[in-house]
C-alpha cells in the first residue's frame, strides 16, 4: 500500500455545516448507541478494558444504519486530500466515550488495531473534547511476539477537534486516553 507509514491530519475536512449536522444527529436522543463493555477490545495488546457505547454503520461488511450516508462525505473529503482512490469501506463505527472515575493513574485504552487486513484508517472527531489519539511506532506483524503495553512508542498525538481527521495506515498501533471532562465522540472507518 502506497500509505504506509503515512500519518495525515486535517482539519475542518468537510464543511461546519455538515460537521454540525453529524453532530447533532449522533448526539440526539434519536441515535442508536450500543454498549461496549471494552471499546478497544484489542486481540492483541490486552491491558485496559474501558466501557463506552458504538454504534455500527456498516456490520459484516454490509450497511447496518440508516445513517450510513453521514460517513460517506468524510471519507471522500479524506481520500481526495491525500489522493487516494478507495475501493471500498470495509469497516465504519462511531464510538461515545464518557468521562469514568477511574481507580487507576494510567488513563491510555489498549493499545489496538481494527483489523488485521491491510488498510487506511479515517479517523473523524465529531466534536472538541479531551482524550487525545496516540499512535504508536510499533506495527502489526513486525514481530511473532505478542507486543507489551511497555514496548510501544509514541509517534503522533492527536486532540480531538470538531471537523478535525486524521487519516493513517491502519496496521499502526493505536490508542486514546479516556476523556476527563467531555464526552469523546469519533467515527471510524477503515478503507481499502
Amino acid at each position: 500500500m502506497v500509505y504506509e507509514n503515512k500519518i495525515f491530519v486535517f482539519d475542518d475536512i468537510i464543511s461546519l455545516e455538515e460537521q454540525n449536522k453529524i453532530k447533532n444527529i449522533l448526539l440526539s436522543d434519536n441515535f442508536n448507541w450500543y454498549f461496549a463493555a471494552d471499546i478497544t477490545s484489542s486481540e492483541v495488546v490486552k491491558q485496559n478494558q474501558r466501557p463506552g457505547f458504538k454504534h455500527s454503520f456498516l456490520l459484516n461488511k454490509k450497511i447496518n444504519s440508516d445513517h450510513y450516508n453521514l460517513i460517506l462525505p468524510i471519507v471522500n473529503e479524506s481520500c481526495k486530500k491525500i489522493n487516494f482512490k478507495f475501493k471500498k469501506i470495509i469497516r465504519a463505527k462511531s464510538f461515545l466515550q464518557l468521562p469514568l472515575n477511574l481507580n487507576n493513574n494510567y488513563n491510555l485504552d489498549s493499545p489496538h488495531i481494527d483489523t488485521f487486513e491491510k488498510h487506511l484508517v479515517i479517523l473523524y472527531y465529531v466534536l472538541d473534547s479531551d482524550g487525545d489519539t496516540v499512535i504508536f511506532d510499533n506495527k502489526y506483524g513486525q514481530t511473532n511476539e505478542q507486543i507489551k503495553f511497555e514496548d510501544l512508542n509514541e509517534i503522533k498525538r492527536i486532540t480531538p477537534k470538531q471537523g478535525r481527521v486524521v487519516v493513517f495506515d491502519g496496521h499502526y498501533f493505536h490508542s486514546a486516553y479516556q476523556p476527563k471532562s467531555n464526552i469523546r465522540c469519533v467515527i471510524n472507518c477503515n478503507i481499502v
